[in-house]
């Protein structure tokens, strides 16, 4: 039950590197508009949510006051890349959208890749599972047929005894002239079982090759179940591993994009940034 709510999620992730009918890749997309909603806000540029005849007008604040209070509204650092110049010259625009947006891509590195190898792996784990659940079934299987013919041997036997006890106390009551006492246990024996005692003998043959039935099927099953449990452990080890390489391998690779990232950031704030900073935090502690 364990392994199939693993499967059921890792597919649930798969499913979200699929295509869709537009031919992007649903969470590729969710993530780009993510991420292009926190650039806005990183930026600090003042941009209209939209324009038309139904959309209402919305007053902006003057870019001019912002400035005068040390607010920067010219998106230094470039989290909205480059298609807009700046308006001082000297002043050098930053990447950090898209550095960030690399630190993005190496963290997503074939994750999609990974996702499907582990769900092939889980199914795959599934299977060793339900071969296990077979061989311990081949268990019941030797178990059940040894007490079925335990059953019919004593059924059989206890018949034919009645049949026997009850033929020599026919002998006994007509060798004794008892015609009533005769008619009745021949009633009692008819209602019997037609059992003989060949019935009987093939009974206890069925029996004892029951239970060398069971004992082959029950080392059969043992043998198979110490190999399947081995193989599945190993699937169980291959999961594992998969992921642990796949982590390593990718923050490498993140961490180096990570610093390139914050090294964009820490070169766009300016120490100006960080005295008007500083100064509206002492002017709020005054009151």
């Amino acid at each position: 039950e364990n392994v199939a709510r693993c499967l059921e999620s890792a597919e649930a992730l798969a499913s979200t590197f699929i295509l869709n009918s537009e031919g992007y890749v649903q969470i590729s997309r969710s993530r780009r508009e993510f991420w292009a909603a926190v650039s806005v806000v990183f930026s600090g540029k003042i941009i209209p949510e939209g324009s038309g005849p139904n959309v209402p007008t919305v007053r902006t604040p003057s870019t001019r006051v912002l400035s005068s209070a040390r607010i920067d509204v010219t998106d230094r650092g470039g989290w909205l890349g480059h298609n807009n110049s700046l308006n001082n010259s000297n002043q050098q625009r930053r990447n950090c959208g898209e550095a960030a947006r690399q630190y993005l891509k190496k963290r997503d590195n074939q994750a999609n890749i990974l996702i499907s190898r582990i769900v092939k792996l889980l199914k795959d784990y599934e299977r060793r599972l339900e071969g296990i659940e077979s061989f311990v079934y081949m268990h019941c299987v030797g178990i059940q047929l040894e007490k079925h013919c335990s059953r019919a041997r004593s059924k059989a036997l206890s018949a034919w005894e009645k049949r026997t006890d009850i033929s020599t106390a026919i002998n006994v009551a007509t060798k004794k002239k008892i015609p009533k006492l005769v008619q009745e246990l021949k009633v009692k024996l008819d209602g019997l079982p037609q059992v003989s005692h060949t019935t009987v003998l093939k009974r206890k043959e069925e029996h004892l090759a029951s239970k060398v039935l069971k004992s082959d099927l029950h080392k059969l099953a043992n043998r198979r179940f110490g190999r399947a449990q081995e193989v599945s452990t190993e699937r169980v080890i291959a999961v594992m591993s998969l992921w642990a390489k796949h982590e390593e391998s990718v923050a490498i690779e993140e961490v180096k994009a990570l610093g390139e990232a914050v090294q964009e950031v820490e070169l766009s704030v300016q120490s100006a940034d960080v005295d008007a900073a500083l100064d509206r935090h002492s002017f709020a502690n005054r009151f």
